[in-house]
């Protein structure tokens, strides 16, 4: 089951939106594509006909959500726009700014600001170590829940309930040979999380890349989003792990205070 897939499966059944559906599939097919995004591709990987995928596409093109370059499909001006209004507009981006930025420069390490999403977890901010090596992903990359550091850290934060309920639909495709595709392996992880404060990505999510992550809290405990470190496994091995832990309570600490929990 692809992430599009998994999505639908989380996804609350609301009646009339049928045709919109398709429109958000098209559209984050597009925002998605590996490669050049074509009416072919999309119709193929998404497993709609060709022209209800050129009919829906040409729609996009022409509220300026999607552009068509030679028949080339990327997102347009008007969405990327929204989309960053948006993300200014974050009120957990902006209590997190500077939290975060400290974070970055404490440790040289790049950062990520996620909340979930359908199943999966979002990027809303991403500050870049100033290191060579790096993280190749981006502002608006989707992770999964059971593979990423921001995704365990977010599951650890469910109450049983909803979390026995979200597991037994949670779809969980490996992305790496050590990623957690068994419910038992998974739960394990979440228990250790709650336990220590903090979930692991060790190589689940991309090979040679392991990650820290925590929940932010604000008022009243209220979960608003997940960080993560992400470092180079060779870095990893080399820091101690105490010294990316204090740095990052400090930011949640910090994020707290903004957000008014403290």
């Amino acid at each position: 089951m692809d992430s599009d897939d998994a999505r639908a499966a989380l996804r609350p059944d609301v009646p009339g939106t049928a045709a919109f559906g398709k429109f958000m599939r098209v559209l984050q097919a597009v925002a998605d594509a590996p490669e050049a995004a074509t009416v072919a591709r999309l119709a193929q990987g998404l497993k709609l006909p060709r022209p209800t995928v050129h009919r829906i596409a040409a729609a996009l093109v022409a509220e300026g959500l999607v552009t068509d370059e030679d028949g080339v499909l990327r997102l347009g001006p008007r969405l990327v726009s929204l989309a960053f209004r948006s993300f200014d507009g974050s009120l957990l981006r902006q209590a997190a700014r500077e939290p975060l930025a400290r974070l970055r420069d404490d440790l040289d390490e790049t950062v990520h600001l996620a909340v979930p999403d359908f199943g999966e977890m979002v990027y809303i901010d991403k500050l870049e170590s100033h290191r060579t090596v790096r993280m190749a992903s981006r502002i608006g990359t989707r992770v999964p829940l059971h593979t990423s550091a921001v995704g365990k850290a977010w599951l650890a934060t469910l109450p049983e309930t909803e979390l026995a309920s979200l597991l037994a639909r949670l779809p969980l495709p490996a992305r790496t040979p050590h990623s957690l595709t068994d419910p038992d392996a998974l739960r394990r992880a979440i228990a250790e999380t709650r336990e220590r404060g903090h979930s692991l990505d060790l190589q689940e999510n991309e090979l040679d890349i392991c990650c820290y992550g925590m929940a932010l809290r604000g008022a009243g405990g209220r979960v608003l989003g997940c960080i993560s470190v992400s470092l180079p496994r060779y870095r990893f091995e080399a820091v101690a792990a105490e010294t990316v832990l204090r740095a990052m309570r400090a930011c949640t600490d910090g994020v707290a205070r903004v957000a008014g929990a403290g």
